[in-house]
């Protein structure tokens, strides 16, 4: 997370610190760039954490699993990454039921609540 996304995780966390039982922080989803196969295994792995896409966080309470975008400002690139990162979550971890997409932020961008609500992402301020 950048300095600005780590201010609105901090506000969040002292203002409700019990939300979460745990959390996991930059959890790797999807399946990531090919790797050369002529490289060793060791190097292919590493090439491909580095290339999948992260969740900021991933927060565990109870039985409900959250995925987490974190940022000053829910705009149409948050709704867009906390839609693709919750879908790649589902389809590496199909055994995990009732995950709950989350934005994280301060604001959220003018003409964008009803596209949240639609697809059942809970936004949340701090």
């Amino acid at each position: 997370m950048k300095p600005e996304d780590v201010a609105v995780w901090e506000r969040f966390l002292n203002m409700m610190p019990a939300f979460f039982d745990s959390v996991d922080y930059d959890v790797a989803v999807g399946k990531g760039a090919p790797q050369n196969p002529e490289h060793p295994e060791s190097i292919q792995a590493d090439g491909k954490i580095l290339t999948q896409k992260k969740i900021d966080v991933v927060g565990y309470a109870g039985d409900r699993t959250y995925i987490v975008e974190v940022g000053p400002i829910a705009d149409m690139r948050k709704l867009g990454q906390i839609l693709t990162y919750t879908r790649l979550f589902k389809a590496g971890q199909p055994d995990v039921s009732n995950v709950i997409p989350m934005v994280l932020c301060g604001t959220i961008e003018r003409e964008l609540e009803d596209d949240f609500a639609e697809h059942g992402i809970l936004v949340e301020f701090a």
